[in-house]
């Protein structure tokens, strides 16, 4: 199904200021973490926002882009250099700065660059030099699974960026912070974790058990380019006066478009944003973070052509491929496609019997509850030292996080092991211990790579 807005007053593409107005105070970064075609979505999101808030008056020099850089040029893509975010749209790639692009995209990159780090900017780097009255705003968009998100080179967790949070309130480094998140399992990066009294504002694009979604798959790009959240984000800016909408506002128009079509399924599925840490902050307009509109720019809408066909972002790779299958009509091609799905499933039954058998091994730390049940549930993580020392030990020695998709749905398998097995310390560290052993005996790397 398709959708076509008009509007008169179509958004400016490029630089256009407001007059008289002072964003010195105001500091925006925008992180795609993800690289690859299937992930298309993630960094022409951020380039059309790019576009978008310096339309707004956010100087050059106040914001920051990480993107791996990878589509624009990508050997799929059928137009080099272009890179649309709407069907039929304008190409947003050009004129993006290359702050931080290939492996330079990495958490720990990241958690310095919000933090000011006085050596990458020596460096001549790009860093949120804030102070005590700036307004400070971070949209990041990838892959997530409990309690972290996932780059291309690297793992970030929610202890980690709470912490790093923490530390720029004790250095005065922001007036008010509000971060928008856009992954699977975006609310647990937040859930108990991010204080309530430091000035920060986070809204997660789903609670901290859902799923987040690719949105509007284009067929002469054979993928989805962009995102369900974040789309609805850029357009809530982009409808309404900026000095009037406040971030409660744009909150609820979240609320109110939280159900996407599972395309390939014929479902419907509810996504649920979320918002955590000092909820007065979404009192305060969208324009005291993300800059004015110039005059005559007020109220516009996007004026081109969308559908509304979404896959989980877990499932894209998969999604992509049976579309492939399906739309070719070469029987060679066919057939390729076909040997890349037995490999495909192939990849995610060696996963599955892995993590089966590694449960078995530990079956008797917890003899109260069913292997089945370990598997197939999800609760809420609160035994997070637990959990941290089973995904680092599974990430460092049995599969990639980074490398292997597939494997972040597993991720909820060690929540269930910790919250069982609670604070029994001989416990867990017999549980960690197997976990190492085993990766150790059995797990092949040559077989232990590009699991989507």
């Amino acid at each position: 199904m398709y959708i076509l807005y008009v509007t008169v007053n179509a958004l400016p593409f490029g630089d256009e200021f407001v007059p008289g107005v002072d964003n010195s105070n105001k500091w925006v970064v925008l992180c795609s973490g993800s690289n690859g075609w299937g992930n298309y979505g993630d960094q022409a999101i951020v380039y059309r926002a790019y576009h978008l808030f310096r339309s707004y008056g956010i100087p050059e020099d106040h914001i920051i882009v990480f993107h791996y850089d990878d589509i624009a040029y990508n050997s799929q893509n059928p137009t080099p250099g272009v890179v649309i975010n709407e069907i039929g749209g304008p190409n947003v790639y050009k004129g993006v700065p290359k702050d931080y692009t290939g492996e330079d995209v990495n958490p720990k990159t990241f958690l310095k660059v919000i933090q000011g780090d006085k050596e990458l900017a020596n460096q001549g780097k790009k860093v949120v030099n804030s102070g005590p009255n700036d307004h400070v705003f971070l949209y990041f968009g990838d892959h997530g699974s409990p309690n972290m998100v996932i780059f291309s080179n690297g793992v970030l967790h929610a202890d980690e960026l709470n912490n790093a949070f923490v530390s720029m309130y004790k250095n005065n480094r922001f007036a008010k912070l509000s971060i928008y998140v856009d992954t699977c399992y975006s609310g647990s990066m937040f859930n108990k974790i991010l204080p309530d009294n430091i000035n920060v504002y986070a809204t997660s694009s789903s609670n901290y058990t859902e799923l987040s979604w690719f949105w509007n798959y284009d067929d002469k790009l054979h993928t989805y380019i962009s995102s369900f959240f974040a789309n609805n984000w850029l357009v809530n800016d982009e409808e309404n006066d900026l000095d009037k909408e406040t971030l409660q506002k744009q909150f609820e128009y979240f609320k109110q478009h939280s159900v996407v079509n599972y395309t390939q399924y014929h479902t419907t599925h509810p996504i649920h944003a979320q918002q955590y840490g000092d909820l007065s902050i979404s009192k305060l307009t969208v324009s005291q973070f993300l800059g004015h509109k110039p005059k005559g720019q007020t109220n516009t809408v996007t004026k081109w052509e969308q559908n509304n066909e979404a896959v989980n972002k877990w499932d894209v790779s998969l999604d992509l491929l049976l579309r492939r299958i399906d739309e070719t009509e070469d029987i060679d091609e066919k057939n390729g496609y076909l040997r890349e799905l037995e490999n495909l499933y192939k990849g995610r039954q060696y996963v599955d019997k892995h993590m089966t058998e590694y449960l078995n091994s530990i079956q008797h730390l917890m003899p109260n509850i069913a292997t089945n049940a370990i598997l197939h549930t999800k609760q809420e993580l609160n035994n997070r030292h637990c959990y941290r020392q089973l995904v680092d030990t599974f990430h460092e020695n049995c599969f990639d996080l980074t490398k292997n998709s597939y494997t972040l749905r597993k991720m909820d398998i060690f929540v269930n092991i910790c919250e069982h097995l609670g604070h029994d310390s001989n416990g867990v560290n017999t549980a960690v211990d197997h976990l190492l052993q085993y990766c150790r005996h059995n797990i092949q790397p040559e077989f232990a790579t590009n699991i989507v």
